[in-house]
């Protein structure tokens, strides 16, 4: 991996190590709510990196790196795997900058012995002498280059496997990492978003209040659900939690956000009014009643299981926080289990 020179005559960092740097950087910045400021401070390093001169400085640009991803991390609080990830992509990165720094220090020290042994070579050739101790000179100072070389080669092609072998695991990483974000992002068990996701979906909506464009926050939970654990298993449970998560996503559109809240409460988020949301969520209501569950238990016998959900309902308004609406749609389905279940109430019910 031959290296350029810089007017002054220093080695330029390394285009492949730059563009491995920057695949890096775009593997840490995918991180589940990566802080936007990071990001910008992250990749103002990627634009320096590129215009180091210095071997001096790449120290501590990288040091600058690491301390970066390290307040990103702890204000992510991420999972365990996922902050092991996040590890061995930060020690992939400590790789990478010490073998570029050592690579770009023995060019460098390898070009400064070659520039010598042409220098001796010119003044051997403007120098009087004997033909054959001028000669034998040549040859020495000729073998001298091949011998620099030659350890020159060997150095960039052993610096090229380390960064082929450090790109090799960048790219494993970075497909773990996006299958951790993708889990990180959904329930377990029933597939949908989950509570993580819903609480940064709610609050970018939430900071983007528009009159011409409100959305309704739609909280669902299953109606004697407990009765069912107790009655027929966690594992019924579990299966009729299963099947009413795909009823629900079989009901909802793209533009509607739906997530598992947590236990057997669901909530949904839908552009439109509040009219428009009563509408929708009574309709979805009616399925949910008219469809029968059938079940086999662990005794081989069948069951049929009937569900029934109640609603709350509330609709954005222009001083609303995360807490204040979520707050107003509790209350109106707390109303609604009071109302004798299986029933929606919105928020203009709220006394």
């Amino acid at each position: 991996m031959p290296s350029s020179e810089t007017p002054s005559g220093q080695p330029a960092i390394s285009g492949n190590y730059i563009e491995i740097v920057a695949t890096l950087i775009r593997s840490l910045v995918r991180v589940p709510g990566f802080p936007q400021r990071h990001t910008v401070r992250l990749y103002a390093c990627l634009a320096d990196l590129s215009r180091i001169t210095d071997l001096a400085e790449i120290g501590g640009l990288g040091k600058m790196i690491d301390d970066i991803c390290n307040i990103a991390m702890a204000e992510l609080e991420p999972s365990q795997n996922l902050r092991e990830q996040e590890e061995q992509l930060r020690h992939v990165m400590e790789v990478l900058r010490d073998s570029i720094k050592s690579m770009t220090a023995a060019n460098a020290s390898t070009g400064t012995r070659i520039d010598k042994q042409l220098g001796d070579l010119h003044q051997a050739i403007a120098e009087d002498g004997e033909p054959l101790q001028f000669g034998k000179k040549i040859e020495m100072i000729a073998n001298g280059i091949k011998q620099t070389t030659t350890i020159l080669k060997t150095e960039l092609e052993q610096s090229r496997s380390q960064v082929k072998e450090a790109s090799g695991k960048i790219k494993n990483l970075e497909k773990e990492l996006e299958q951790t974000r993708e889990e990180s992002l959904k329930d377990g068990l029933t597939g949908l978003n989950n509570r993580r996701t819903f609480n940064r979906a709610i609050v970018t909506a939430i900071s983007s209040y528009n009159p011409q464009k409100l959305w309704c926050l739609i909280i669902l939970d299953i109606d004697h659900f407990k009765h069912v654990n107790d009655t027929h298993g966690h594992i019924i449970g579990d299966a009729l939690l299963i099947k009413l998560a795909r009823t629900l996503n079989e009901n909802v559109t793209p533009l509607n956000f739906l997530a598992r809240y947590g236990g057997e409460e669901f909530v949904i988020m839908m552009p439109g009014s509040l009219s428009q949301a009563v509408e929708f969520c009574e309709n979805l209501q009616k399925k949910i009643r008219a469809s029968r569950w059938l079940y086999r238990t662990s005794e081989n016998t069948q069951i049929t299981i009937s569900v029934t959900v109640s609603a709350g309902v509330a609709v954005q308004r222009p001083l609303d926080t995360v807490e204040v609406i979520v707050g107003r749609a509790d209350r109106a389905l707390y109303l609604a289990k009071k109302s004798g279940r299986d029933c929606m109430r919105s928020e203009l019910d709220i006394a």
